[in-house]
């Protein structure tokens, strides 16, 4: 459904009724400011779900599902809050279809919102998507590292939502299908899963030969020298996970380019460095050689 396929507007509703009354209406941002004036006794509202909600919006992800705002029989709201407030912040104003249900009792409001929204994982595995669990978290570290978000605040990781995950794999299908025919090989190390995963679907989307190379000199370890990248890489994942430390995944991240480049560029390692100061950056986060990749043999 698209706001050109609906004739009626939500400003033209009488949000008092006295019965059930269902209607799907084009709800534009002024609209959604005005209705927000009638409600009184909503939950806490969860800045990170507004801004969620209004990221998918401002990009077109926002998909009609039929999920109802609610006014109760004394026209205020009771359901919808969150949606309503990231449609009336979005610049430039939009207009989209909601279905509005009025005329609900009050009380109805104490038992709404008890269930669980579906995770990216989910969705992918409704879609069809094979170990859609672990795709969709790849994806997610992959956008992360993409955007620039991996280097700023976790609270603006959640600007890489469900629907831009799953826009990701519908539009990305070479490398995903390339990481889940080796999955197993992928995520045979001691990095984390969502890691490996991230890695892979960057340089496997432009040298997928070279990639799968890369994990299975990890994988099986053979013929190694000492100063190989990959037993660097390896000795280093295997002392996290004997010595349970914990590792940001941005930190684990570097580790697989650090390797990456040193084994294109056939240099020794001894140890990888970590920036000065400690902490990557945005700057100083290392850049996998892709475009290395292409003549390597």
């Amino acid at each position: 459904m698209t706001p050109s396929s609906l004739q009626r507007h939500g400003d033209r509703l009488a949000l008092a009724a006295d019965t059930i009354s269902t209607d799907v209406v084009l709800v534009s941002s002024a609209t959604a400011r005005r209705w927000l004036a009638s409600h009184r006794r909503n939950r806490p509202l969860s800045k990170q779900s507004v801004a969620r909600y209004q990221s998918d919006m401002a990009a077109g992800l926002w998909t009609f599902a039929a999920d109802p705002i609610r006014f109760d029989v004394e026209g205020h709201l009771i359901d919808g809050r969150h949606r309503l407030v990231a449609l009336a912040g979005c610049a430039p104003p939009l207009s989209l279809p909601f279905l509005v249900v009025r005329g609900l009792p009050t009380e109805a409001q104490l038992v709404m919102d008890q269930g669980r929204k579906r995770n990216a994982g989910q969705q992918l595995s409704m879609l069809g998507v094979k170990n859609a669990t672990t795709i969709a978290a790849g994806v997610r570290i992959l956008l992360l590292w993409d955007s620039g978000l991996l280097f700023r605040d976790n609270k603006l990781a959640t600007r890489i939502t469900v629907p831009i995950i799953q826009q990701w794999v519908s539009g990305n299908p070479g490398p995903v299908e390339f990481v889940n025919d080796r999955l197993s090989l992928i995520v045979s190390t001691d990095a984390a899963p969502s890691v490996a995963t991230a890695f892979a679907l960057k340089t496997g989307a432009a040298a997928a030969d070279i990639t799968e190379l890369f994990f299975r000199e990890l994988h099986d370890l053979t013929g190694l020298a000492e100063g190989s990248p990959i037993l660097a890489l390896d000795r280093r994942f295997r002392r996290l996970r004997r010595e349970s430390i914990t590792m940001p995944i941005r930190d684990q991240l570097a580790l697989f380019i650090q390797a990456w480049n040193a084994w294109l560029a056939n240099k020794t390692v001894a140890k990888f460095q970590r920036p000065r100061g400690g902490t990557w950056t945005a700057e100083s986060f290392p850049r996998p050689d892709i475009t290395g990749s292409a003549g390597w043999q």
